[in-house]
């Protein structure tokens, strides 16, 4: 019976149909201010109330003996402060993406490179060259390249379709078809463990062996990218967002070791740095690595140009611009 848990529930109250008028209404009666009703309608026409809900939560009033926020708003709460916050967060997650997918096309196509060598080009068709996988893991992951690969429409997948007889393409084609998820999946998880201490050495992801790259740290943050790529393609809320699928595990800390490259994670390891900060840092960490200037100069630029939007929830210390680790 799969609906024991659910039967336990209370069912959905019933609630009649608002239109966006009256939903801004609702929210004028309530204290928000700063905002005629139309044009408050038409936001919420544009947005959807419960998508703005979650930036006007912090600025209703709390429940007593209860962590949870209900109407009507607190004193002089004024609409742009929150619009300000959903423009931002539309901005941040395009600056995230963006790294994101910089991320994802090094590390396809390192991968690629790897395994090719490593086994040939066509070597992931055998479990010996993806020895990460079980038999039955292996074949599932085959079974499903396969359809990926008759759904791509990729120019260099189209080309290889209509002049070879090959079931399947070299690797270093194959990838660009597969989402990250897939990708992380098969040829990451299945890839020798050799290979992926040298991607973590690449990425100046180390362990305490000096020269040994630290893959279960990489493993790690490599998921951590999954859930944010999920969450900026979906517009999900980001800027103080507190997910800890999304929080990096941080490097281990040596202050006996000056040149330990973890010691410089200090200020997000502590419990006040919650929020996408942890994230974040370590999404310019590793765009460092691979020479990608660009992504610090446009996130710092969209902080300085919203200096309202308060850096405790989205777990930034005071004096972050400054830190090592964000130089």
């Amino acid at each position: 019976m799969g609906f024991t848990t659910a039967t336990k529930l209370p069912t959905y109250p019933s609630h009649p149909y608002r239109d966006s008028a009256d939903l801004a209404q609702l929210l004028l009666d309530n204290g928000l201010t700063g905002i005629g009703v139309q044009d408050l309608a038409d936001r919420l026409e544009l947005v959807g109330y419960y998508r703005l809900k979650g930036y006007w939560y912090p600025f209703l009033t709390p429940m007593v003996g209860s962590s949870k926020r209900k109407l009507p708003f607190l004193l002089k709460t004024a609409w742009d402060p929150i619009w300000e916050r959903y423009v931002f967060d539309q901005e941040l997650r395009n600056i995230v993406f963006d790294g994101i997918v910089s991320i994802e096309v090094f590390l396809k196509s390192y991968m690629a490179a790897e395994l090719a060598k490593a086994t040939g080009p066509f070597g992931y068709l055998e479990p010996a060259g993806l020895p990460g996988l079980s038999t039955e893991e292996h074949k599932s992951a085959i079974a499903g390249i396969a359809k990926d690969y008759e759904r791509s429409s990729l120019p260099q997948l189209k080309h290889f379709k209509s002049t070879y007889r090959d079931p399947l393409p070299p690797i270093w084609m194959l990838v660009d078809c597969l989402s990250y998820g897939d990708f992380k999946k098969i040829f990451y998880k299945g890839a020798d463990p050799a290979i992926k201490r040298r991607l973590a050495s690449q990425l100046g992801i180390m362990s305490n062996k000096p020269g040994v790259g630290n893959e279960k740290l990489l493993r790690g943050w490599l998921e951590n990218i999954r859930v944010a790529r999920n969450k900026t393609a979906h517009h999900d809320r980001f800027w103080n967002c507190i997910d800890p699928k999304m929080t990096p595990i941080k490097p281990k800390l040596y202050p006996a070791n000056a040149d330990w490259w973890g010691n410089e994670w200090e200020p997000f390891r502590r419990p006040e740095s919650k929020g996408p900060a942890g994230f974040l840092t370590m999404e310019h960490f590793l765009l460092k690595q691979l020479g990608v200037t660009h992504w610090r100069t446009n996130f710092i630029d969209l902080m300085n140009r919203y200096p309202g939007i308060p850096l405790k929830p989205m777990g930034f210390p005071d004096d972050w611009q400054k830190l090592p680790i964000w130089q």
